[in-house]
């Protein structure tokens, strides 16, 4: 198991001392961005070393080195190939720290270009890349679960020791029975994706605990490029509104990637015909890095097809609110017995039958 230390890396930060880069991790969250809409990065060196480790790279050891370098010369060679984009040498051969600083450094505007356009590519392979290699795992979705939820819990559990804003967490994985369900509930079940096989809740203290909760998960756990875009939504907070009321993240607002999209309507949860529109609550979906261990000897491969890597990414549904709105939600028709009830009574009629028993489904 992963030390705690190795994973409690950016300290919690209050919205006061919030930095630039913490304000575009929350943004990312609240307003369903998409990071290969961003321009530049905001990173720090410190940050850019954190972020590496947030991805669970170790830049001393040649496997992870390795895998950096292949994934960046076949994101250059692409660019290269499909759309003749001619990436400078010291771009094309530079490491994974020397890319984030070079794309936050204004400076050079050009190579700030060109690094950003070449990390948006090594995002996408790197996830292809990921993916391919864990069809070919010989461990099983259980122990990786069992990886992930051991560095969620030992995480929060550190949180509430330091006596964080965290006062009430709640994980696990969904039943089988609960999944089938859901997916039934939707209207187009073959092609849904269930991601919250592995999902948790975490109610802060205020409302202004939230956006540190999220910048704080977000840089230890979920890095913010593995928010799954088009899967979040946000029911709590009018994003524009809530900056402009806090004097010093108004004052960072005005220097945040794509300012014309900061938008003040919430945005709801369109993906999910049985909530109730009382219901509040941050909510997003993000890939989170988990290492394999003695990782060359743990896939099913001919050396190549795929090519062993120690880093595979497992999904998690997140959801961030605070006590007095989790309260609420727990009341009336945003109760998760009747958003259950509402799902259940959907699956019965699609499936034509009759049932005498109306109790939401257990857990």
């Amino acid at each position: 198991m992963q030390n705690i230390t190795q994973n409690y890396i950016t300290p919690f930060r209050a919205l006061d001392k919030f930095q630039l880069f913490d304000l575009e991790i929350v943004r990312l969250s609240l307003t369903n961005g998409n990071i290969l809409d961003w321009t530049r990065l905001n990173l720090s060196d410190n940050d850019a070393e954190k972020l590496c480790r947030n991805h669970c790279l170790d830049l001393n050891a040649p496997s992870d080195i390795a895998l950096i370098e292949r994934i960046r010369d076949e994101s250059s060679a692409y660019l290269q190939e499909e759309f003749d984009f001619p990436m400078p040498k010291p771009i094309r051969n530079a490491s994974l720290l020397e890319l984030f600083k070079i794309a936050s450094n204004s400076n050079t505007r050009h190579r700030q270009f060109c690094a950003c356009t070449l990390l948006k590519a090594m995002h996408i392979i790197n996830h292809f890349d990921a993916g391919e290699a864990r069809q070919a795992l010989t461990i099983t979705d259980q122990q990786l679960f069992q990886k992930a939820e051991a560095r969620i819990y030992q995480t929060i559990s550190h949180m509430m020791a330091d006596r964080l804003p965290i006062v009430e967490f709640m994980g696990g994985r969904k039943q089988r029975a609960s999944m089938v369900t859901k997916l039934l509930s939707k209207d187009d079940p073959l092609s849904a994706q269930l991601f919250d096989k592995i999902r948790f809740r975490v109610v802060t203290a205020t409302k202004d605990d939230v956006l540190p909760a999220i910048n704080f998960l977000s840089r230890n756990l979920f890095p913010f490029n593995y928010i799954l875009p088009g899967e979040s939504y946000n029911t709590l907070f009018p994003f524009a509104s809530y900056i402009e009321s806090h004097t010093h993240l108004r004052e960072l607002a005005n220097q945040l990637n794509s300012t014309n999209q900061l938008q003040d309507h919430l945005n709801p949860m369109v993906q999910n015909v049985h909530s109730s529109p009382q219901y509040q609550v941050v909510h997003w979906v993000a890939d989170m890095p988990v290492r394999i261990e003695n990782f060359k000897h743990a896939y099913v491969t001919d050396g190549v097809n795929p090519v062993p890597r120690p880093i595979i990414y497992v999904r998690a549904e997140i959801q961030i609110l605070d006590r007095k709105t989790h309260r609420l939600n727990e009341r009336g028709e945003a109760a998760h017995t009747r958003y259950k009830g509402r799902q259940r009574a959907s699956v019965l009629k699609k499936l034509k039958v009759r049932s005498n028993d109306t109790r939401a489904p257990r857990e």
